[in-house]
């Protein structure tokens, strides 16, 4: 069977820090002077495997894949089809310009807890405006989750975006037991925040944390699915030196970048559509785990994934950031 090649990426670089003595039990010795660094490498990817029609393929073996760091093979340390229970942080854009949105918003309550959180996801939710609020504390209660996502309402004209999704990106971290989406739902431009884009998003990355987005399009009909292959490019950029010198395409780039999608609509209804439709992708995505066959440098890693099956697309990330640590 032949094997067809795909460019897709890679996961988180898990750094542990271990200092002797900085974690001990009463019955521990005194702390030495020496500093003890562990380095775990782990590389995990999403992996979303859809055939022409756009359909999920679901039916693929571990063997089905495999994994190139930097173009040199690896050994696949784990793979699953659909991981962990989720963590979803919900964030909504809150100032005056999608108010037309807001009725939809609250109707795709049910929706994204039957679909994106499913029995067993926790979520919470956040909306921004000149001020980002956390409506919703990360909780596994549907009924909970819902009632903040009906509260949402308008409030003023600014959209502080990167601020936004730096606090999710922060609270995302806490779940340690769970795979961590970061959903957005607003405009893909920011108008006065005080974080740096290429920083949250590398920190994203860097957490394994996975950005969906659904924006407004300005375009004749709907486009349910914007093409990765459109922000591949600026999205290795942002990763590899953290900037991004676009403009009004943030959204598009950063789910790029981490693996994820964004969705452009331009009828309210159509988000219902597409929430639904990440939902069933979030549970249906392959989970692969490796750990690279060398020392990691500082800077990025490309990945790459080739599939024995032909006619299939594949996405997820486009590679990782590893930072230079002082010594």
């Amino acid at each position: 069977m032949s094997i067809n090649s795909f460019f897709v990426s890679a996961g988180v670089l898990s750094v542990l820090w271990l200092s002797i003595g900085a974690a001990r039990s009463q019955n521990q010795a005194p702390p030495s002077s020496n500093t003890v660094r562990v380095v775990t490498n782990e590389v995990i990817l999403p992996v979303t495997v859809t055939d022409p029609t756009g359909e999920l393929v679901l039916d693929l073996s571990q063997n089905d894949f495999h994994v190139f760091d930097d173009g040199v093979e690896q050994t696949i340390a784990h793979w699953d089809l659909g991981g962990d229970p989720l963590a979803v942080a919900l964030v909504v854009q809150t100032s005056s310009r999608p108010h037309a949105m807001i009725p939809e918003i609250h109707s795709l309550a049910p929706i994204f807890t039957e679909t994106v959180m499913a029995l067993d996801g926790e979520a919470a939710v956040l909306t921004y405006d000149s001020t980002v609020d956390v409506l919703q504390q990360f909780t596994n209660d549907h009924d909970t989750v819902e009632r903040a996502i009906t509260s949402v309402d308008v409030e003023d004209p600014h959209m502080h975006l990167y601020d936004a999704m730096a606090r999710a990106v922060e609270m995302l971290k806490g779940e340690t037991m769970r795979r961590r989406i970061l959903f957005i739902i607003g405009e893909s431009r920011d108008d006065g925040s005080h974080a740096d884009f290429g920083a949250v998003v590398r920190d994203a990355q860097h957490s394994n944390i996975s950005i969906y987005a659904v924006g407004s399009s300005s375009a004749a009909r709907d486009i349910l699915q914007d093409a990765p292959q459109l922000w591949a490019a600026p999205a290795i950029f942002l990763l590899q030196e953290g900037k991004y010198r676009g403009k009004h395409h943030d959204l598009e780039v950063a789910a790029t970048a981490t693996g994820g999608i964004h969705y452009s609509v331009m009828r309210a209804a159509t988000l219902r559509d597409v929430t639904d439709r990440i939902g069933g992708e979030l549970h249906a995505q392959y989970i692969i785990g490796y750990q690279p066959n060398s020392e990691r440098a500082p800077g990025f890693h490309s990945v790459t994934v080739t599939v024995s099956r032909p006619n299939v697309s594949v996405r997820t990330r486009p590679g990782y950031y590893v930072a230079q640590f002082a010594r």
